[in-house]
């Protein structure tokens, strides 16, 4: 186990989830293998970007975890099925508190990722796996459409770059399309942020939305009689966020300041 910052990772060298032995290696002699040095380091990187760059609240200090979660501990493990495929990471939303004895440290309530212990260091998955925990810090909303989507502008940012834009949907039918997307929908989210924030790559506009989200989904919340907080998985998940993460879209844009008198596209947009 090592800890770095807020950030807590969880490695064997043996078994099942053992790192790979081109991982094992430890140069400097710390005791620690300098690819999970690394990756400590980069998840701290990532964290201080969101955080400082684009203005984001760490989901440690977010009014839904705040107090109760205390790290973010992040798994290395073999992710791969009986059918070898393997899945690169999971972000989780609940606050387990592990047994962590056998590690040597402490066992808290923390926030939760599973990484893959075999990504190639090109692979964005730390990028987009920790905007997950950003983004469920914010909203309770979890329509793939939305956290897919968004989640792939994360994987570049860093970089200075922003994926290529899409079509905006101009009728009733293109939109429910849009809804039943997952990572694809990104093409959407682009081709906002290319309209209305490019200058800043899309920051302004992603601190914003995932706000607005955090005010909608109490709407949401009252509107639907939901009173347990957490909401039931089946309710975060539910294609009844879909009109109310659409009108965060929209409030976003004119919060933003990019309206529909800007662009007759998004002028479409305000009417279905």
């Amino acid at each position: 186990m090592a800890i770095t910052d807020r950030f807590r990772i969880f490695y064997t060298l043996s078994g099942k989830d053992a790192l790979p032995s081109e991982r094992q290696t430890d140069a400097d002699n710390s005791g620690t293998p300098d690819y999970i040095e690394q990756l400590a380091q980069r998840f701290v990187k990532v964290d201080k970007f969101y955080r400082t760059k684009v203005g984001l609240i760490s989901p440690l200090d977010s009014d839904r975890y705040k107090g109760r979660a205390h790290y973010i501990d992040i798994n290395l493990l073999n992710l791969s099925d009986d059918k070898g495929k393997t899945r690169n990471g999971i972000a989780y939303d609940g606050t387990p508190k592990l047994d962590r004895v056998v590690a040597g440290a402490e066992s808290l309530n923390v926030l939760l990722i599973d990484l893959s212990n075999s990504l190639s260091w090109e692979n964005k998955t730390v990028e987009h796996e920790l905007f997950h925990l950003f983004q469920n810090g914010y909203t309770y909303f979890k329509n793939p459409w939305y956290t897919e989507g968004t989640a792939r502008w994360s994987e570049l940012i860093m970089n200075g770059r922003l994926g290529s834009g899409g079509g905006l949907p101009h009728s009733e039918d293109q939109k429910q399309e849009l809804f039943h997307k997952t990572y694809d929908a990104n093409t959407f989210w682009n081709e906002l942020i290319l309209r209305s924030d490019k200058a800043a790559l899309g920051k302004n506009f992603i601190k914003k939305l995932l706000e607005k989200l955090g005010e909608i989904d109490g709407v949401a919340a009252r509107d639907r009689g939901i009173e347990s907080a957490p909401w039931p998985e089946s309710e975060q998940r539910s294609e009844d966020n879909d009109p109310y993460i659409w009108r965060a879209v929209l409030e976003t844009m004119r919060e933003i300041g990019y309206t529909e008198s800007n662009d007759k596209d998004v002028s479409k947009l305000h009417k279905l």
